[in-house]
């Protein structure tokens, strides 16, 4: 199991317990607050059932169809999970809180609504823990600050797990602030305030990974280093003379796509070649015009084979250096 999986599946674990908890706390104090977390928990179960549909999907192996692979199922997967977050969280925690706010309805027993957010967010809290072990893990292996990570590292899930996790943890915050201010102040409209609060982090972090999801969706391209890394193995090579027109496109998680168009320096070439040659031999075997054509004609194939030969070593060379090069196209220019 990878650590994105392990992180999908304990928050998933966790999402249905805690949804459970803040539902008998809903239940039995009518905060609207509470029913944002419920709402919140429900939409959080969903998306995390839509993630591990995703991991399933990426894991496929190519086919005729689609050469390259399934990789990106999870960022289609993670956009509808975001998606599911937006609508569905963020909408109807914001209308229940404006509602709240225009006609607050009393609360009661506010000291068990507390007494469930506080193991809520011990819970939630444990998730984050584990999604965020995660997501350090990744970032550590690609290369790049977390900071980083979140906002273009390659795999969603551990990704979309750390953020709604977050938010959960901010929004039984935000929740238990409301509850303390309806009960310090009399009035249940700050219960309303709350939901209105919890829907808008709701929609700033599903918006977020919309947004991070559709750049990977669009074909976005690996960490610069991670082309830098590629392409100084071409540069590096004494039979290229330039390179250019390179692309790379992230196709998964842990897979890139890596094109290069490569001008091969044919002079050293040829010097490798006759290297290889006995030339006083050779030159006491032209005898005539059609000597010279066969050898010729010869030596054309052997620059031929030595181009291929390189190519292969090349893409090799490309594939040890950076193990996420799956599938490299190099085209002698």
């Amino acid at each position: 199991m990878t650590t994105s999986t392990r992180a999908v599946a304990i928050a998933l674990l966790v999402d249905l317990v805690v949804g459970a908890f803040k539902l008998v706390a809903f239940l039995l104090t009518g905060s609207t607050a509470i029913m944002a977390e419920v709402l919140h928990s429900a939409a959080d179960l969903t998306n995390q059932s839509l993630l591990a549909v995703g991991i399933a999907q990426s894991q496929r192996a190519p086919d005729r169809d689609y050469p390259y692979g399934f990789g990106r199922s999870r960022y289609i997967w993670a956009m509808l999970s975001a998606a599911g977050v937006l609508f569905v969280g963020s909408g109807v925690s914001v209308v229940n809180g404006a509602q709240q706010i225009w006609a607050p309805e009393p609360l009661e027993h506010l000291d068990l609504g507390f007494l469930i957010l506080l193991v809520s967010i011990a819970a939630e809290s444990i998730s984050l823990a584990v999604g965020w072990s995660s997501v350090r893990r990744s970032a550590r292996q690609a290369g790049q600050s977390i900071w980083q990570y979140l906002r273009k590292g390659p795999d969603p899930m551990g990704v979309a797990v750390v953020l709604e996790d977050a938010s959960a943890v901010l929004g039984v915050l935000i929740a238990m602030t409301g509850l303390a201010l309806a009960e310090l102040t009399g009035n249940p409209a700050w219960d309303g305030a709350a939901s209105v609060g919890i829907g808008v982090l709701l929609g700033a972090s599903a918006i977020f990974l919309i947004n991070r999801n559709r750049r990977h969706l669009l074909g976005a391209a690996p960490p610069t280093e991670s082309v830098a890394q590629m392409t100084a193995v071409l540069e590096e090579s004494p039979l290229v003379a330039r390179i250019q027109d390179v692309k790379a496109s992230q196709l998964g998680a842990d897979s890139v796509r890596f094109k290069a168009e490569v001008t091969f320096d044919g002079r050293e070439l040829a010097r490798r070649l006759l290297l290889e040659r006995d030339l006083e031999a050779t030159w006491t075997t032209l005898n005539g015009p059609q000597a010279l054509e066969r050898l010729l004609v010869e030596f054309g194939g052997e620059v031929t084979d030595a181009i291929g030969d390189e190519i292969d070593r090349l893409e090799e060379e490309l594939t040890e250096v950076a193990p996420e090069a799956r599938h490299v196209d190099l085209e002698p220019d």
